[in-house]
């Protein structure tokens, strides 16, 4: 009796309750990618089942995961309509660095882009042998960026009980608006703004503008996908906003104590600086980069992001 009750108690010391996570996690733009992967391994490392949906719009950037410790990995097909438009890629990402820093002008370059998440989110709807085997896995948890919606839609499909937006920037006024935090204008700058929080009159005007026109770049974007979700499933399917809403937490790449203050909800989690490691052992360069740190004593390193990539800069900025 006493072995018993030892071997139940050894048994107990090592239960875990672990969750069934899908995490949405399109591959666009690094710094997106790379942050939802760190999520993901981060939950894969504290010994929760992760599976990671991966559809490619950029297949220049397909082996750039950001994963490191989660394996389950799902790359639906490519969509050839979306493949054919990112073969204008080159030309919106070289205007990157001529255009005007507005809101009004990112409207202008992403059209393409917007009808591209449009065309990728239908493509995945419509594959009915993928949506059969995500319902199949029974996930608990779903987790995707709002930059796009089709991840959060595609959890309401698969009847997911609970779902978790992100955001790889600071904020977006799109989802602070659709669960319910207040959007101040007057004295906040927008997720878009170019403008600190001490602003003129003219400069607030700007500044409400430029939230509208932010509001309204996502909203496109959600728009196209839902359609492909109502195509599919009937005009019922629920609008982006009551989706965004129902969302337990909303992850954001934000430090409150470097962010300009607003006010926000419980709901809202900064966790800026996740996708930074501090432990020397996950810091090692690759060859490549250790050699060319290692030619001179000292190196100052010039990165402009995923997006404004510097083979596109024009001659006379270099």
């Amino acid at each position: 009796m006493i072995r018993c009750w030892m071997i139940f108690m050894a048994v107990s010391l090592y239960y875990t309750d672990a969750y069934k996570f899908l995490v949405y996690n399109p591959i666009f733009g690094y710094s997106h990618t790379n942050f939802m992967g760190v999520i993901a391994d981060t939950l894969t490392e504290a010994g929760h089942d992760v599976t990671v949906l991966m559809p490619v719009l950029d297949k220049n950037e397909a082996n750039k995961t950001g994963l490191k410790l989660t394996k389950k990995v799902i790359k639906p097909p490519l969509v050839p309509r979306v493949q054919e438009m990112m073969k204008s890629k080159s030309e919106m990402l070289s205007k990157m660095w001529t255009v005007t820093p507005s809101v009004f002008a990112l409207v202008q370059l992403t059209r393409n882009m917007t009808a591209a998440y449009g065309y990728q989110c239908e493509g995945l709807v419509t594959d009915d042998a993928l949506l059969k085997r995500l319902a199949d896995e029974k996930f608990d948890v779903g987790i995707a960026e709002a930059f796009t919606f089709c991840g959060l839609g595609l959890f309401e499909v698969l009847n997911i009980p609970s779902s978790i937006a992100t955001f790889s920037g600071v904020y977006t006024d799109i989802v602070s608006q659709s669960i319910g935090e207040p959007i101040t204008p007057s004295y906040v700058p927008g997720g878009m703004a170019t403008q600190d929080e001490r602003m003129n009159i003219v400069e607030r005007m700007k500044n409400v503008i430029g939230v509208i026109m932010g509001q309204r770049f996502f909203s496109n974007t959600f728009v196209e996908e839902i359609k492909a979700f109502r195509k599919k499933f009937g005009p019922e399917f629920r609008d982006y906003d009551d989706i965004i809403a129902d969302a337990s937490y909303v992850f954001t790449n934000s430090n409150p104590y470097l962010d300009f203050p607003r006010p926000i909800i419980h709901k809202t989690i900064a966790i800026g600086g996740v996708a930074v490691h501090i432990d020397s052992e996950k810091n090692v360069l690759t060859k490549e980069w250790d050699s060319i740190l290692s030619e001179r004593n000292t190196t100052v390193l010039v990165a402009f992001g995923s997006v404004a990539k510097s083979i596109y800069m024009p001659d006379e900025y270099k």
